[in-house]
């Protein structure tokens, strides 16, 4: 989007009234970190400002799949009013020589004094027309209520719907909601969740990047689906958010890693969400669930279900993993179960726009999405 006085050429009725009212669609330059920072701090991600402006730079700066930070500003007189960030992300077709940086929506934020008038659509648009001779796809992993409608105005298609296998007891359930009401996040307790080596399993507080690349590169990938590609890089960097907080487990046969499980512990009673899991020798993943279940390192554990594969399926199902549980049923009732959604980068696209060799970026099926491809885990 062009300044006041400038062409309208190819700009809806709303962009040109944003314009005409003082309003300014740019692309993020370096110079307004401090200011974009503190919107989100203020109206987004709260918490601790360091953390957040730590948590920015990691996102946005030491992504090794962008140059430069990917994202739009809302000015209004010289003021930082709205952003929009893009996290770049590497993706490959196993089996096929074939790989694309994929860009995932997230960090939205408009200024409370700034809302309902289109900013945040006007810069998804201006994203579109930027990022569209670099990038082919958008995924949207973490839609909201409120994000939803603006989504879909803008041409993104729902292709399924987050859901989770639930392992938890009814006592785990009521009192993860009574803390939810009335404790501050306890942190990771050391008497409940040991940091160590244990016969075959080891648990860590720390990624070990080159040990679960090689456990990626070696795993067996079937079919053809559009799969994030985890390498050493990826690994090295990924888990460096400081929002965030996660257990690493490692199963060891004859000195050698062949699985693993990450889990991203919510400090609220406990609770545990399996960010990504691998192995290489069938039983290692079986044996480290069962670990972490023996030991009741978490009251709640939640596995993302919508590319779960038959064998992993039948295995967290065998431990008590539930679909449809309470807790699905009652957020569901709560807040909503909110779609994975995607479009072509290009604004106006044509069919073919929607195929990515051959494979119609519409369809799950083509898809393989696991809680690691979530922006904000």
């Amino acid at each position: 989007m062009t300044k006041t006085g400038q062409s309208y050429f190819g700009l809806t009725h709303k962009e040109i009234a944003l314009i005409q009212s003082g309003y300014e669609i740019t692309l993020y330059r370096h110079e307004l970190l401090e200011q974009v920072v503190s919107l989100l701090h203020s109206y987004h991600l709260g918490g601790d400002r360091d953390i957040n402006l730590s948590y920015f730079k990691w996102r946005y700066y030491d992504n090794p799949y962008a140059e430069s930070p990917l994202g739009i500003v809302a000015l209004h007189e010289n003021n930082v009013v709205g952003f929009r960030g893009y996290l770049a992300t590497k993706w490959h077709i196993p089996n096929r020589n074939y790989q694309l940086i994929i860009l995932i929506p997230g960090d939205t934020c408009v200024h409370p004094d700034h809302r309902r008038k289109g900013l945040s659509v006007s810069m998804g648009n201006m994203a579109m027309n930027n990022f569209a001779s670099d990038y082919q796809v958008l995924l949207n992993t973490s839609a909201s209520k409120n994000s939803v409608p603006g989504y879909l105005r803008m041409g993104f298609i729902p292709i399924a719907d987050k859901t989770f296998l639930h392992k938890y007891n009814l006592f785990d359930f009521l009192k993860k909601r009574y803390h939810r009401t009335t404790k501050k996040a306890a942190g990771l307790s050391s008497v409940r969740i040991r940091f160590g080596e244990f016969d075959d399993i080891s648990v860590a507080a720390n990624a070990r990047p080159e040990i679960m690349s090689a456990v990626i590169a070696k795993r067996h990938e079937t079919g053809h689906r559009i799969t994030l590609f985890q390498d050493e890089q990826f690994f090295r960097w990924r888990f460096n958010n400081r929002k965030n907080r996660y257990v690493f487990y490692y199963f060891q046969k004859d000195n050698v890693i062949t699985g693993y499980v990450v889990m991203l512990v919510f400090d609220e009673s406990q609770s545990g969400y399996i960010v990504d899991f691998a192995e290489i020798q069938m039983g290692a993943l079986n044996s480290i669930v069962r670990y972490i279940l023996n030991k009741d390192h978490f009251d709640i554990i939640a596995v993302p279900n919508v590319s779960l594969d038959e064998n992993s399926f039948q295995m967290f199902k065998k431990f008590g993993f539930k679909a449809n549980s309470l807790i699905e049923r009652k957020e569901r009732k709560m807040t909503g179960i909110y779609p994975f959604l995607v479009r072509p980068v290009k604004r106006r696209c044509v069919e073919t726009d929607w195929f990515i060799e051959g494979l119609d970026i519409r369809r799950i099926e083509n898809w393989k999405i696991t809680g690691i491809c979530n922006d904000g885990y």
